[in-house]
């Protein structure tokens, strides 16, 4: 067994992922990773919370469950490109779920099955922090 990889020093001012799901589960995986990292989730369960979270400024990063049942996930990807154009958006779905996939990458979603995304999310999310990182001293 490997010694799990060590993750870099938080970013200085915390950047936001802004994370449109109402599962609790993926939620906490997401918010423990992205806490290591210095960066703050803002959460969108529904659409006033999507407006809400959008009009608190451009997140580093949105992601979106493409099942998610209390919110259009297509109509949230719509209006987070309407407000931060910019902002790259990762969905995760099943496997199985062609259609979802396939409507989530048109509309310029990286796209990951839901299977692999927990086990991607820390390096996923330490590319983000970096990014962000070399964003503040440059």
């Amino acid at each position: 067994m490997t010694a799990p990889q060590a993750l870099p020093a938080p970013i200085v001012g915390a950047r936001k992922l802004l994370v449109i799901m109402s599962d609790l589960l993926f939620r906490s995986k997401i918010d423990e990773v992205a806490r290591r990292l210095g960066l703050e989730l803002r959460v969108a369960k529904n659409p006033e919370q999507l407006e809400r979270q959008l009009a608190a400024g451009e997140p580093a990063l949105a992601i979106i469950d493409l099942e998610e049942g209390t919110l259009d996930p297509f109509a949230a990807i719509a209006r987070v490109r309407a407000a931060a154009p910019s902002v790259a958006i990762l969905g995760f779905a099943g496997h199985g779920n062609v259609d979802a996939i396939r409507r989530a990458r048109e509309g310029g979603v990286i796209v990951l099955a839901r299977s692999g995304f927990t086990v991607q999310l820390p390096l996923l999310l330490t590319e983000i922090a970096e990014r962000e990182r070399g964003r503040a001293a440059g």
